[in-house]
Formats: C-alpha cells, structure tokens, sequence
C-alpha cells in the first residue's frame, strides 16, 4: 500500500473517532429532556380531568302571594265554576232583610245559596257535605262583612243560605269554597263593581223574608 495511502486512512479512522467521542461526552453531559407538560407550556390551557359535584338543595320559601297584583277573574267565570259544585251567588233584594242580611250594614248584598250537609251514608257514595261554607275578603281596602249559613226550613240536613255585604271601598273581593276542615276547594279573586253582573234570586218575598224557588238551584 502506498505510504500516502495509509497515512489518509488513518487520518481519517482519528477523525472518526473522535466525532464519535465527542458525541458520546455531550449525551453525558447533557442528558435528553423529557416533553414539558401541556400546562407548563406558554399560551397553553390546562385541562382537569372531570369531577362530579353533588349539592344537597336548599329548600326555598314560598313566595307570599299579593292580591294587590292578581289578575281578577270574570265575574261570569266565577259564577259558572261556583255552579258546578251546586253554589249559586244571587244579588239579594233591596230593602231584604232576609238570611241575616239586614245585620250586616250597607254595601253590594250577596247571597250564597249552598248544598246541604248530610250525614255519612254507607250507601251513598256521594260526599256528603261537598261546601261547608264561603269566604268572602276584600282586597286592598275594604271590608266585607259576613253571616253564618241559615239553615232553611229549620232541617239539619236542608239546604242553606249564607249572606254577604261587600262594602262600596273594597276594589276586588276574594272568595273561597271551603269544605270541612276548611279544606279549600276553589278560590278567585274578582272585581267587586262586577258582582252587580250576578243575577236576581229565583223566588219571592215572605211574611218571614224571602222563600227561594230551589227548583232554580239543584243540588246534587
């Protein structure tokens, strides 16, 4: 082999090696980074993995009601639902001091013709006493004054009439259909100046104040 030869190869086998160990020395003293977090990554956002939150709920308070922002009901309306369940609001006769009405002062005179209370009868499976009684409240202003129900004919179990007087000051009224236990079975609110809509009773005055034709307001 030629002696320019030689001395090439060899200088090209130093050369080698000593890339070789350099590379070798850098690894070592600058050992590979492992890949940086999404988080820790300038203008990254980290995302958390998902958690479940349970919240045990608070009970909330109901609202009291304001009668001053309730939106009054047809006169008509009320009427018709009150027939249903066999209750006839009737405008009383002037001068009438019939069904305790003539104690109760001046204003809108109301009467309630109502269905009878009978006793529990194993054999009839109607309810026995679907009304107990009405409530009438003024709203706003106002008062309404109020008679217990009169029992006609003098019988327990007859059928009943109960009087109101609406006092002119009061704006709307508030009525309420109880049943026993004052069980509410039906509640509106309704102009005052529209109870003058109602009708006349179905009958004719008496020696002993007004006898209702009852034919006029079935019961059951």
């Amino acid at each position: 082999m030629p002696i320019r030869t030689s001395i090439a190869l060899a200088l090209a086998a130093a050369l080698s090696l000593g890339a070789s160990t350099s590379a070798w020395a850098q690894r070592r003293s600058h050992p590979p980074r492992r890949p940086t977090p999404a988080a820790a990554r300038p203008g990254s956002v980290a995302v958390a993995p998902p958690t479940v939150a349970t919240t045990e709920a608070t009970p909330q308070a109901r609202p009291t009601l304001d009668l001053a922002e309730v939106i009054p009901v047809p006169v008509s309306a009320v009427d018709g639902m009150l027939r249903r369940m066999r209750v006839y609001l009737v405008i009383a006769p002037p001068g009438s001091t019939a069904f305790g009405i003539g104690a109760l002062g001046q204003g809108r005179r109301i009467w309630a013709v109502l269905p009878s209370c009978r006793t529990t009868n194993p054999d009839d499976d109607r309810e026995p006493c679907p009304v107990d009684r009405l409530t009438l409240e003024a709203v706003i202003r106002g008062n309404v004054n109020s008679g217990t129900p009169t029992f006609l004919g003098g019988v327990a179990d007859a059928r009943r009439v109960q009087s109101f007087v609406v006092e002119q000051s009061a704006p709307r009224v508030r009525l309420r259909v109880l049943g026993p236990g004052d069980r509410v079975r039906y509640e509106a609110v309704v102009e005052a100046d529209r109870l003058a809509d109602l009708q006349p009773p179905e009958g004719a005055s008496s020696a002993d104040g007004f006898t209702l034709d009852l034919t006029r307001y079935p019961a059951r």
